[in-house]
């Protein structure tokens, strides 16, 4: 019997060095491992944790590039002295996935987004005050009836980006806003923006941005982009601190728990 073309679909594999790495990392944090002590030797390592040594060089490849490992060519491998850290931590899971972490992607955000700012109070045409304004009010509007505004809010910074009539700077926003809509991203971005008048403090933020692009005042709107990425920056660093700078818990398979979409 000759099977439909659709009939089946490629079985993904799941990715077994992102349980390592969360081993290993919990092991750290439960102080197993202090910064500055030596992990086993990878032969024994392998075995403790029943992989391959290719899924353990994987994982450890991705810890030393986030900061957490450091490893010595002929001595062994080490935690590194600010491998505790949450932010550590969480640029590991968060590699460990595919991902960015969370904290570079706001660090990326706060270098680029008050220049956007700036550049839209200087070069907008009265059709982008239109689609800001319209993203603004949706906006708005959900926060009045408690809804999610990830979508129009992420809208309103893709609206600055756009009335700054600069391509790359809207180029550079529209990559920021795929990383944001990477799970580790909208697991740690929800839980901060869950707290009591968070969503009304970054509406009032992006108010304010948008009457200083009105007015055409690109110092100011510059500092409020800013104040705005600095605000968001802090919840995020809280609610990582909150959670004990364990960052995302990973399970059996690598995958992160549910969260809901990203805005700031």
């Amino acid at each position: 019997m000759v099977q439909p073309d659709g009939a089946f679909q490629a079985v993904g594999r799941p990715k077994l060095y992102a349980s390592v790495v969360e081993q290993i990392l919990a092991s750290i944090r439960s102080g197993l491992f202090p910064p500055g002590s030596a992990l086993p030797a990878e032969r024994t390592l392998a075995s403790r944790l029943q992989v391959s040594r290719g899924s353990l060089r994987e994982a450890l490849r991705v810890l030393e590039h986030a900061g957490v490992l450091d490893i010595r060519t002929g001595s062994g491998t080490y935690v590194a002295m600010e491998g505790g850290s949450g932010a550590t931590f969480l640029r590991a899971q968060a590699a460990a996935l595919g991902e960015h972490s969370p904290l570079d992607v706001i660090v990326a955000r706060a270098a680029i987004e008050p220049v956007c700012a700036e550049q839209a109070a200087l070069a907008h045409h009265p059709t982008d005050l239109t689609a800001l304004e319209e993203a603004f009010e949706e906006q708005a509007r959900a926060t009045r009836a408690d809804e999610d505004v990830a979508e129009p809010d992420l809208a309103f910074h893709l609206a600055v980006a756009a009335a700054s009539r600069n391509s790359v700077l809207l180029a550079l926003e529209r990559t920021l806003i795929d990383l944001m809509h990477e799970q580790t991203w909208s697991e740690l971005k929800y839980r901060s923006r869950s707290r009591e008048h968070a969503a009304v403090e970054y509406l009032e933020h992006h108010r304010l941005v948008l009457e200083a692009i009105r007015q055409r005042d690109a110092r100011r709107a510059h500092q409020l982009m800013a104040m705005h990425m600095s605000a968001v920056e802090t919840a995020l660093v809280a609610e990582l601190e909150h959670r004990g700078g364990s960052g995302l818990i990973l399970g059996a398979e690598g995958e992160p728990g549910s969260g809901a979409a990203p805005s700031g």
